[in-house]
């Protein structure tokens, strides 16, 4: 499809939904997970949040961002404080979640401390005990690809960490970018700075099935026009080294 068709179906489907949708579309967010969503200053920011602002602009979607913590972000959705996630893309979370096209692609790494060298996979770690938060998304992936670790779920990142200073676990295993910021921030020194994935993960928009496929829709086609015309490419290149 090229730029023209995608402006246009993008403009189609905002002109058929207007009538429909009078209140903001309300998407949650891990509210600290940097550099792709955190709170500053009372305002959501993050290089997602960017890219998914940007595709409902270009989509005519009236967003507005709900930060919570890691453990809220599914019961968000379940309480009806938030229509959708911006999160990761899980084929747990699929199972009730229907989810837009990717919004940038992450992932997760592995926290040791310092000065040992990141362990090249989950398989070198069997036996040992790796810690992650419960409400994150690598603890189901832990459990379906790793059964030899010992996986010890944990509060948050904070508490994950800790936990390897302490040396009552031998890794954690966290999102790779805000990993690395939170461990800089908090535990300066401490851990060895991780320059592999274990794996990679979508980060994309995900709300319940059924509830709202339409507004899903339309954030694709937003996400398509802002790929195509490059702008996707300018907020990621504006993120860059942050």
């Amino acid at each position: 499809m090229n730029i023209g068709a995608i402006g246009a179906a993008v403009v189609a489907l905002s002109v058929a939904s207007s009538s429909v949708t009078a209140e903001p579309f309300r998407i949650a967010h891990n509210q600290r997970l940097p550099p792709l969503a955190e709170v500053k200053d009372g305002q959501s920011v993050g290089l997602a949040i960017d890219l998914v602002r940007a595709a409902a602009a270009r989509a005519g979607i009236d967003v507005t961002f709900v930060p919570v913590t890691i453990e809220q972000q599914m019961p968000a959705l379940k309480n009806g404080s938030a229509d959708a996630l911006l999160g990761a893309d899980t084929p747990e979370r699929r199972q009730v979640l229907r989810y837009s096209s990717t919004v940038v692609m992450t992932g997760g790494s592995l926290y040791v401390r310092a000065p040992s060298p990141t362990p090249e996979s989950l398989a070198a770690l069997s036996g040992k005990t790796v810690v992650t938060p419960r409400a994150g998304p690598l603890a189901d992936f832990i459990r379906r690809t790793a059964p030899a670790v010992n996986l010890v779920v944990t509060e948050d990142y904070d508490d994950s960490l800790a936990r390897v200073v302490a040396g009552t676990a031998d890794a954690a295993a966290l999102n790779a970018s805000a990993g690395a910021r939170i461990a800089e921030a908090n535990f300066p020194g401490q851990f060895t700075m991780p320059k592999i994935m274990f794996f990679e993960q979508p980060f994309a928009v995900g709300s319940p099935n059924g509830q709202a496929d339409d507004m899903v829709a339309r954030l694709d086609a937003g996400l398509a026009a802002i790929r195509a015309d490059g702008t996707w490419q300018q907020i990621s290149d504006r993120w860059a080294g942050r």
